[in-house]
């Protein structure tokens, strides 16, 4: 009765941090598609309202820094996660009201902090149930983000402006050198052009409601989960996590180093597209409208959350190894067609879009559960991979604002040198776990490590 409840309440929880993950996902990827209109209703020029994802990935890298600790402290971690999915549902309900950057900057930072909490408890808590068996479920959590980007720009479209199809400043001149002073992106003027308005209220005010009643809902499966789990604790539902051999403290910290590294610049380029993509296609030659630039990152996030499911199903059949080698193969291909042919016709910059959310979807949840083949993954090292990643997020992107209004290719050119990093650095950490081993190497340990163990 008690190995039956047990998996049941660890089903229940997995469930909830995937929904938890598909309001991240929706978090994530509607700013993008919106990010025009924001910049009208914040009063700012294109280069003050990039730093809105600079905020939040400083905010979120806060998050994942104090959720890696924090919750290795408490008794009960649902409770602190309850906590930050409602500041995600405050956040998505203020920010289409903020009339000013600074203002605006504070609810992205505030926001990412709560995202990243909820980030990292969602994989650690994941990973730590189902132990060795946790590749599908990590790849679950992951699908559900895709999920949630993919429905992300689709709930944004119906609520954009359509009056913009031109994001230059007028009076700044198309010329313009986009290294403007800092202080400069506080400065009250956009682009004069008019945000779509309902009754005195923006029209993507609607979108992000959406976004924020999804995420009280998801706070009230919290509550239902602990609320159940507490009725019927006990010292049975002890957590036991069993671990494999010790790999040792060298192998561990190159491992961590090169895996971060991966998964980092991996999340470098998929923030980056997605982010700019509709910036892009306004902006470059292709003088495509925000709409159509919303449904192509919809695509992306469509081809992206599919290959997630199809991973689902993949992890209880191949190697994440020879799954990894084909992502990359493929987002190489990828970003090499937007690079040449994308750049120049609109059907290619169409399918490169559609093969690299192939190509990158199952890279991030792949590479934790293949290392954590190699090495015995906590709370702190678990944190360390989300901390790395949104270093780079908020650094890659930043610089790619600087140039696009001006060079929009620039995209392209920096996902071409991130890619190619990526790939010499799996070579890399393919050789050197290869060499060392598995550290599930006692039948009977690994046999253990399949239960999966119940946190309440």
């Amino acid at each position: 009765m008690f190995v039956l409840f047990g998996r049941s309440l660890a089903l229940a929880r997995t469930l909830v941090y995937d929904l938890m993950f598909m309001i991240l996902g929706l978090m994530m990827s509607i700013s993008g598609p919106t990010l025009l209109d924001l910049k009208q209703s914040s009063g700012t020029n294109s280069y003050g309202i990039s730093f809105i994802f600079t905020a939040r990935s400083i905010g979120y890298l806060m998050g994942s820094t104090t959720g890696g600790v924090v919750l290795d402290c408490l008794k009960n971690e649902d409770v602190a996660l309850i906590v930050s999915s409602l500041f995600v549902a405050l956040g998505a309900y203020a920010i289409p009201w903020c009339r000013s950057l600074p203002v605006l900057l504070c609810t992205f930072a505030i926001t990412g902090f709560a995202m990243g909490f909820s980030s990292t408890g969602s994989n650690t808590s994941t990973l730590r149930i189902w132990g060795k068996k946790s590749a599908p479920f990590l790849q679950g959590l992951h699908f559900a983000y895709g999920l949630g980007g993919f429905l992300g720009p689709l709930l944004a479209a119906p609520f954009l402006s359509t009056h913009a199809t031109e994001s230059r400043h007028p009076t700044l001149g198309a010329s313009q050198n986009t290294s403007e002073p800092v202080m400069g992106i506080f400065a009250n003027y956009s682009d004069n052009l008019p945000v779509a308005v309902t009754d005195g209220i923006p029209q993507i005010t609607y979108a992000y409601a959406i976004i924020g009643a999804a995420a009280t809902v998801v706070s009230g499966c919290f509550v239902f989960v602990v609320a159940f789990a507490s009725k019927e604790k006990s010292k049975k539902d002890t957590e036991v996590q069993v671990l494999g051999q010790d790999p040792g403290i060298a192998f561990t910290t190159i491992v961590i180093v090169l895996a971060c590294l991966q998964t980092g610049l991996v999340s470098g380029i998929e923030i980056s597209f997605t982010q700019m993509l509709t910036s892009y296609v306004v902006q470059s030659d292709h003088a495509l409208t925000k709409v159509t630039g919303s449904y192509m990152t919809s695509l992306y996030w469509g081809c992206f959350t599919l290959m997630r499911f199809i991973s689902v199903l993949l992890a209880c059949k191949l190697s994440v190894q020879k799954l990894l080698m084909f992502d990359l193969v493929l987002s190489s291909a990828a970003i090499l067609l937007l690079l040449t042919v994308g750049t120049r016709f609109v059907d290619g910059l169409w399918v490169g879009t559609a093969l690299l959310g192939i190509g990158v979807a199952s890279i991030f949840p792949a590479t934790l559960s293949w290392v954590e083949n190699y090495i015995n993954i906590n709370n702190r090292i678990a944190s360390a991979f989300t901390i790395v990643s949104n270093v780079l997020e908020m650094t890659v992107p930043l610089l790619i604002s600087i140039y696009l209004d001006t060079h929009p290719n620039v995209l392209f050119n920096f996902m071409m040198m991130d890619i190619v990093i990526v790939c010499c650095i799996f070579i890399t950490l393919n050789f050197i776990v290869t060499r060392k081993g598995t550290k599930y190497a006692a039948p009977l340990e690994c046999e253990k490590s399949n239960k999966p163990t119940v946190a309440v």
